[in-house]
């Protein structure tokens, strides 16, 4: 890895609550996400996504004007936005099965589609960390913070995007 940059996988989330400037987050995980985004536009870090977040982005409800930095960020070459192909799509569906078959050790939760498709996304690009708010199983599906380590049988560590210099209002 010497000499590139640091590789992260986004999930959906990350990007609602910056484009939202969420305030009900705990306190220090919005200075991550104004950290992490503040690196992206300087060309420090390189993150991915999955071409579904967009769509996942762009449904939900958020304030006017908002969509035009989302715009802004995505057309950084730093930021890949990934289509889902035939590979994905075959190891979103391996992750899924692997879940349901284990749903009585996860409370018979299981994994949601999207989930499994960012998941696949970063495991296969390699990514150094995927992030995520997604901690807490909700609505019949697993949370994503306790797979850390081993997701369906990959190595992929799962965190919250942490500020190395938290306060900073960077927007």
């Amino acid at each position: 890895m010497s000499g590139k940059a640091p590789l992260y996988y986004w999930d959906s989330c990350l990007f609602l609550a910056w484009l939202k400037d969420e305030t009900t987050r705990k306190p220090g995980e919005m200075d991550g996400v104004r950290e992490f985004v503040d690196k992206l536009r300087k060309g420090q870090i390189s993150i991915i996504t999955s071409t579904m977040t967009y769509v996942e982005v762009t449904t939900a409800k958020l304030p006017i004007g908002v969509t035009t930095l989302l715009e802004d960020v995505f057309k950084k070459r730093n930021l890949q936005k990934i289509a889902v192909d035939i590979k994905i799509a075959k190891l979103a569906r391996d992750l899924r099965d692997y879940y349901s078959l284990r749903a009585s050790e996860h409370n018979n939760k299981t994994l949601s589609s999207p989930d499994a498709v960012h998941l696949a996304t970063a495991i296969l690009y390699k990514v150094d960390e995927f992030h995520t708010f997604d901690e807490k199983n909700r609505n019949g599906t697993l949370g994503l913070i306790p797979l850390s380590g081993d997701v369906g049988g990959h190595s992929l560590i799962i965190c919250k995007p942490v500020a190395k210099q938290p306060g900073l209002n960077i927007k």
